[in-house]
């Protein structure tokens, strides 16, 4: 004998899963998704243990060297102007890093042979502002001085 009420407390439980399941589907893809036309292009390299960042628009290429005695940066950095919208392409040179400037909820994969792609807005603040970037993901024995700043230009 069947009950009713099991049958739709049932199919109401059913129904309920399946709208969060489709509303999730659609959500992570539009999350994923990236703008059609961002304002800057960077490509990131990361090395063992330095970060590279090239910008396809003009041809060049900054080497950024972390000294953790000064807390600063030298042969250049991630610059962006402020409220943009900024793609960089991710990909490691020799082992797995992993880029994250943690203050603006960045965070992607550096993994050799995959090119990773991820969009940020850029905030609106003031030329000058800095925010650290570094690998969160261990790749050796200078991990620790993996670091770089974007910097609002």
């Amino acid at each position: 004998m069947v009950n009713k009420l099991e049958v739709a407390w049932t199919l109401a439980t059913v129904a309920l899963i399946t709208g969060v399941a489709v509303y999730s589907t659609i959500l992570v893809y539009h999350l994923d998704a990236l703008p059609a036309s961002p304002d800057e292009y960077v490509d990131v390299y990361g090395h063992q243990w330095y970060w590279e960042f090239c910008y396809p628009s003009n041809d060049t290429c900054y080497n950024s060297t972390f000294d953790p005695t000064t807390n600063s940066v030298s042969g250049g950095a991630l610059w962006a102007r402020p409220g943009t919208v900024v793609q960089i392409n991710v990909t490691g040179t020799d082992v797995i890093h992993s880029f994250n400037i943690p203050q603006l909820g960045v965070r992607i994969d550096a993994i050799p042979g995959r090119m990773n792609y991820y969009a940020f807005a850029v905030p609106s603040v003031a030329a000058g502002t800095e925010y650290l970037i570094q690998c969160t993901e261990f790749c050796g024995t200078f991990h620790g001085t993996m670091r770089s700043f974007l910097v609002i230009t």
